[in-house]
């Protein structure tokens, strides 16, 4: 049997890929499944540039708000899930899309990466948050650098919640992360489309502004509220834009350092989304800053229509 064909846009933030998801499910007749590991949660919206109400009702979207902000999710519920929504939206003739820029979860659903198969440790990621408390989140990296090199290489220090979960999956599962997270057949006939800024400059300038536009549309209030329902503690409040407006809310920066930080670290996790996605030789890059978003549009339908037919 052909496995089925779906279309992945994948790559750095703030680079269109849900308006080029959009018009490909509308010419093609798709639903699209997001692949970020923020916009599972619910609540947490403006920070994360999740899809609007708008954008959602106009097609239809999986894998957004599965999950509430306690709750654990991992790479691996998210590849059985998305899985899952995969097949139905092919079963009903419909076009998969797959859009997002976490790594990860991409490789997790597209590229047979098989997951450690680990349960979450409570006890253990409180010992673990504790000692990031205490000692900064780069010894919980060093500690990871010990038991786990490879891993420790692809993740920031600063990304405490996936630092923790590889220690757990190292300590837990008695093997390094990297070394339990094996390979398998690729489920899916996959066309990847990877949209990118060359010019750097470029880049930064567009972070700052759709980070304006979040400020005025209520992030600083979403992380308000988020903070007195959940404390300090939750996971996603260590991630881009939560982090800096919390020290904010918290007296440690005045407004105007969180938002030149929120810049710094956005930028950040874009670089570190390029090198992520660059390591796939199959992927179809588009320097969004040297096409019209027309050009690219009918682009990228060309390359889709081909694909399509070339199954049929």
């Amino acid at each position: 049997m052909s496995k089925t064909r779906v279309v992945a846009i994948v790559g750095p933030t703030c680079t269109g890929k849900t308006s080029l998801s959009l018009n490909l499910a509308e010419r093609f007749s798709g639903e699209i499944i997001a692949c970020d590991s923020r916009t599972v949660y619910r609540k947490f919206d403006v920070g994360t540039a999740k899809p609007s109400p708008r954008e959602q009702q106009k097609v239809r979207h999986h894998l957004i708000d599965v999950a509430d902000p306690p709750e654990e999710f991992t790479a691996a519920q998210f590849a059985q899930l998305a899985t899952q929504a995969i097949e139905d939206v092919a079963a009903r003739s419909k076009l998969p899309i797959v859009c997002g820029g976490t790594g990860f979860y991409a490789r997790a659903l597209l590229e047979g990466i098989a997951i450690p198969n680990v349960a979450p440790n409570p006890e253990l990621r409180a010992q673990l948050q504790q000692l990031a408390d205490e000692q900064g989140n780069q010894a919980l990296h060093n500690k990871l650098n010990e038991l786990d090199p490879i891993t420790a290489q692809r993740l920031n220090a600063n990304d405490l919640f996936r630092v923790i979960r590889a220690l757990e999956v190292c300590i837990d599962g008695g093997a390094p992360f990297s070394s339990q997270a094996g390979r398998r057949d690729e489920p899916f006939d996959t066309l990847w489309i990877g949209l990118t800024i060359a010019d750097r400059g470029a880049l930064k300038e567009l972070l700052t502004q759709r980070l304006k536009e979040q400020m005025e549309c209520g992030m600083l209030e979403e992380t308000e509220k988020l903070y007195k329902e959940y404390g300090r503690s939750l996971k996603l409040l260590h991630t881009v834009n939560y982090s800096d407006l919390l020290r904010f809310l918290e007296g440690e920066l005045t407004l105007e350092a969180a938002f030149a930080e929120c810049e710094r670290h956005n930028y950040q996790l874009a670089r570190r989304q390029i090198q992520w996605f660059r390591a796939n030789s199959r992927i179809n890059w588009f320097n969004v800053d040297e096409i019209s978003k027309s050009d690219l549009n009918a682009s990228v339908a060309s390359m889709v229509e081909t694909f399509i037919a070339s199954g049929s």
